[in-house]
């Protein structure tokens, strides 16, 4: 599988579930007003009482990266901080967020990584309420031939990269999002088939860890 791949499948999911989940508490649409006019500040606060409205979210998806290499599989998420990312054969990668770790399983190299889960991006996945302009600065909203694309930089990184949501308007559905890193490599994950607000069981996001079955040293 090659390398490029392997680290785009946690760079392009990670951003994406930091945005949808950036804050801990309710608030209304959080930007910048000398950047916005009033029809764009209309549009972050639908877009975030849509992502709001998501408690779960099944989707298959396809990873296209700047080569055009091409990957895929499933995402389940399930709030408060639960996500399961599955990608298809040859990708030997799953990342399971169990609500306080994230593990991510390379399964080739048989290697697992564990994250405090508050010590990530996707420690996001704990809070419940997406706000926009907290964590993560909107430079971007776009609303032209029936899709919206919002793009968000991190305060404490803004030239560390970008992530744009990608949603269609009629009806208001998230279909895809874009990464641009810092080397300006642009990824794009496009989500097919998504489902939202179905039962989701939390075995789902139970981690298999295959260090609990590796023989001790005696």
């Amino acid at each position: 599988m090659p390398k490029l791949i392997r680290a785009a499948a946690l760079l392009c999911l990670a951003p994406l579930l930091a945005a949808w989940l950036a804050a801990a508490q309710p608030a209304q649409a959080q930007s910048d007003s000398a950047l916005f006019d009033e029809a764009q500040e209309e549009t972050l606060a639908a877009v975030e009482r849509y992502l709001n409205e998501l408690q779960t979210l099944r989707a298959d998806f396809s990873q296209v990266g700047p080569k055009g290499e091409v990957a895929e599989g499933v995402i389940h998420m399930r709030r408060p901080g639960l996500l399961r990312v599955e990608y298809a054969p040859p990708v030997p990668v799953l990342i399971v967020g169990d609500g306080l770790w994230i593990h991510y399983h390379d399964k080739e190299l048989g290697q697992v990584n564990d994250w405090f889960i508050y010590e990530t991006p996707l420690g996001a996945l704990t809070r419940e309420v997406t706000r926009f302009g907290e964590d993560l600065e909107v430079t971007a909203v776009e609303e032209r031939d029936g899709r919206i694309e919002v793009t968000v930089v991190h305060e404490d990184d803004p030239r560390g990269g970008s992530l744009t949501l990608i949603l269609d308007t009629e009806p208001l559905r998230l279909t895809r999002w874009r990464v641009t890193d810092a080397q300006g490599l642009v990824t794009t994950v496009f989500l097919h088939g998504l489902k939202t607000n179905i039962r989701l069981p939390r075995r789902l996001f139970v981690f298999d860890d295959p260090r609990n079955k590796r023989p001790q040293n005696r």
